[in-house]
């Protein structure tokens, strides 16, 4: 027997969160009418009525406690509601008056109730503070379900594992009747919670957050999808009624997957937005999709390439560039009209030490037909999308020759310091100045080191195109690696560096900044390109 829900307008009963109250009502059913098949594990699974939504903002054991207690109740997400919005005792005593020293203590006010309290653990009073303790006793409450040991881990094809796990029922010896004592023990629920870590090793150190894996009314399930290639998995079970639980189990023993592939090429590779430079130069935005990968992308390699025609025979001159992972485009500048050009995307994973490398999306573009790809329409400027971070503050007018840029750029918590790097790219004056201009300060990149998020860049010339680059330098850190009892680098533990970058021309000044007018600035516009 189930109840189902009935919303009356004045009737006795709890009320839900719009003022509602709700009565329980008998109604007979068929045990599967609360439990189905879950189609991806392959196991029978207790139905929870979205639990993810749950989950977000309640405890995992929690929100398992009330599904338990609801899976007899419908509709169950009327139960649900009710039953996570109430204040409720768990199960076990607080410890002594005083089970802390005073060095463990906290002399703060951390909860008010055990619902505020994660899995099993209580409000308790210690001999400084309140704090959520691991409560005494659980193993005399004998309505809870007992911890599940020797988790088993037997491995299938490719990503696909079986669980199994020992319970131990109840003895019918108890404080309460027979009917009493088989509800809670036919509504025990196993919540199963996983955490993992990529890499060819095993570093508990490095190992993910406990996460809800599933939840099943049986002592197995089978895992057919959701583990992911060249990871270690650890899993833990938990058996929980209406009544609690007495916590988890052991973690299993680590297991690794099958060794990750390398990733697909890269997508859809595009061109568009072909434009000519002031300085008869071509640049054109070349895009991709992120193809799918067993391990995550760690960067692009981008190749472009043109055939040099020489006297006895020809060359191929190539380039190349990095792309951060968080970028799917890249604009390709200084191209020349008339050429013919190979471009090249390939996706690059690390792997432990090892690179897995895709194989490469290829595109030839014709510069003499540049219009096709040109949309004159709509500009949707820099596709890296730190660009917006990274921006020109304003320009000051040095003595009427050289200009003054000020950079400023969001912070980077991982960072210990930022590399600037900026280079002249063009000049958009008549060939008489561009001569004078070229002989004395030549294109090549200059760069600086700093902690702070600006810098300002000095002695830059008027009516020039500039590109920067912020690069953050990420503070340093060690992984500790149990292999030969040394104390190694380990490329599992790489951070990605973020790089920010910017394109802008300095206009001509039309007022300038003194020697004895220092504060005298003057602001222009800043083309992004």
């Amino acid at each position: 027997m189930v109840w189902a829900v009935e919303v009356v307008g004045e009737a006795s009963g709890s009320k839900d969160q719009t003022g509602r109250t709700v009565n329980l009502i008998p109604v007979r059913t068929h045990r599967l009418d609360i439990h189905q098949l879950d189609h991806t594990s392959g196991s029978p699974v207790h139905c929870l009525a979205n639990w993810t939504e749950y989950i977000e903002e309640h405890d995992s054991m929690r929100v398992v406690q009330c599904n338990s207690k609801c899976s007899r109740y419908l509709p169950s997400k009327e139960c649900m509601d009710i039953c996570l919005a109430a204040n409720y005792t768990k199960p076990g005593n607080c410890p002594g008056e005083n089970p802390m020293s005073p060095f463990e203590a906290a002399c703060v006010t951390a909860c008010n109730s055990d619902s505020q309290c994660s899995d099993v653990a209580k409000c308790c009073s210690n001999n400084c503070g309140i704090t959520c303790m691991r409560p005494l006793g659980l193993e005399k409450w004998e309505d809870l379900p007992h911890v599940p040991d020797k988790i088993e881990i037997r491995r299938e094809k490719s990503n696909m594992v079986a669980l199994n796990w020992n319970i131990r029922k109840n003895s019918k010896h108890q404080k309460f009747v027979k009917e009493d004592w088989t509800k809670y023990d036919q509504n025990v629920m196993y919540l199963v919670e996983e955490r993992h870590v990529l890499g060819p090793r095993y570093l508990e150190s490095r190992l993910s957050p406990w996460r809800i894996h599933q939840v099943t009314n049986q002592n197995y399930l089978s895992i057919r999808v959701g583990l992911k290639t060249g990871h270690w998995y650890q899993f833990r079970v938990a058996a929980v009624n209406e009544i609690g639980s007495r916590g988890y189990s052991l973690p299993s023993s680590p297991f690794k997957t099958a060794e990750p592939r390398n990733p697909r090429e890269p997508r859809n590779l595009s061109l568009n937005e072909a434009h000519l430079h002031t300085d008869d130069k071509l640049r054109i935005l070349i895009h991709w999709r992120q193809p799918p990968s067993d391990v995550p992308i760690m960067f692009y390699k981008l190749f472009w390439s043109r055939i040099i025609h020489g006297p006895m025979n020809d060359s191929i001159l190539v380039y190349h560039r990095s792309v951060p992972k968080d970028k799917s485009c890249y604009e390709i500048k200084n191209l020349d009209i008339g050429c013919q050009y190979f471009f090249q995307v390939q996706a690059v994973a690390i792997y432990g030490g090892r690179r897995l490398v895709s194989r490469k999306a290829s595109k030839v573009f014709n510069s003499t037909d540049y219009m096709k790809y040109a949309d004159v329409n709509k500009r949707s400027g820099s596709c890296d999308k730190h660009d917006a971070g990274l921006r020109v503050r304003r320009f000051i007018c040095e003595c009427g020759e050289t200009i003054e840029a000020r950079l400023v750029w969001p912070v980077d918590p991982q960072a210990a310091s930022y590399n600037v790097t900026w280079q002249k790219n063009s000049c958009h004056r008549n060939p008489k100045e561009m001569k004078n201009i070229q002989n004395s300060i030549s294109f090549s990149s200059m760069s600086q080191l700093t902690q702070s998020t600006r810098l300002d860049i000095k002695r830059l010339r008027r009516d020039c195109t500039y590109s920067v680059n912020v690069r953050s330098i990420n503070r340093e850190f060690e992984c500790e690696r149990n292999y030969e009892n040394e104390l190694r680098q380990n490329n599992d533990c790489l951070i990605s560096e973020r790089n920010l970058g910017i394109e802008f021309v300095t206009y001509g000044c039309k007022h300038y900044r003194l020697r004895d007018e220092e504060h005298a600035i003057i602001n222009f516009d800043v083309h992004r390109y």
